[in-house]
């Protein structure tokens, strides 16, 4: 359908994004997270950006007449720190859209929930102000961080999707943390499986958020 002229119009005119990209140019989408976004312990192919720019390709691209490539922008241990440093130099990649998936680390490392917040609404800012529109993928600590912590670090994600008007992932490791069979042996990082999850988990919030007016 997606090779038939009339079928590529009507995705155009429901996908406003879609005309503004010239043919086989590519709808850049930056990642920029840490080693769950890098893939840590598997194979390149097998990490949940690579399944995603292949799932999209395969399901979205046909509707949308556009070729879509993931930027992988994860770097084991980062945090929402290092994400703020390195946010300038992503952008000079062009994203046209953003999934910030940062956070994991500073809840790992107990670093106080409203400075994890300030840098992410640091990052959120700077993708706003070059018009990059972004989805926001929360995570959530373990009880053992205690009630407290783990409420208003699950939290502050909440607050940010609503402050800056952004969709949320409410917990990007969801049906994958905690479950051995879905990590690898360290029960931190996800195995194969894992990232398929979490792939279709992403796949999931990415394609409305990216055609939000798209019945």
């Amino acid at each position: 359908m997606g090779l038939l002229s009339c079928g590529l119009e009507q995705s155009q005119e429901k996908n406003p994004q879609a005309s503004e990209k010239a043919e086989n140019e590519a709808f850049r989408i930056l990642i920029l997270g840490d080693s769950l976004t890098e893939g840590y312990g598997v194979a390149e192919g097998d990490a949940y950006p690579a399944l995603l720019e292949t799932k999209l390709n395969r399901e979205l691209a046909p509707e949308t007449g556009l070729r879509y490539e993931i930027v992988n922008g994860g770097i084991s241990g980062a945090t929402t720190s290092g994400g703020v440093s390195r946010i300038e130099w992503f952008l000079r990649s062009k994203p046209d859209f953003m999934v910030l998936a940062l956070g994991g680390n500073d809840g790992l490392r107990g670093i106080p929930v409203p400075e994890m917040k300030k840098n992410l609404a640091l990052i959120l800012r700077a993708a706003d102000e070059n018009k990059i529109p972004t989805l926001l993928a929360g995570m959530k600590m373990p009880p053992n961080y205690g009630l407290s912590y783990a409420e208003s670090y699950a939290g502050a994600f909440q607050e940010l999707a609503g402050e800056f008007e952004v969709p949320l992932i409410p917990f990007l490791l969801d049906g994958v943390g905690g479950m051995p069979e879905m990590n690898l042996p360290d029960r931190i990082h996800p195995n194969s499986r894992g990232h398929r999850v979490i792939c279709e988990t992403v796949y999931q919030a990415l394609s409305p958020a990216l055609y939000p007016n798209q019945p």
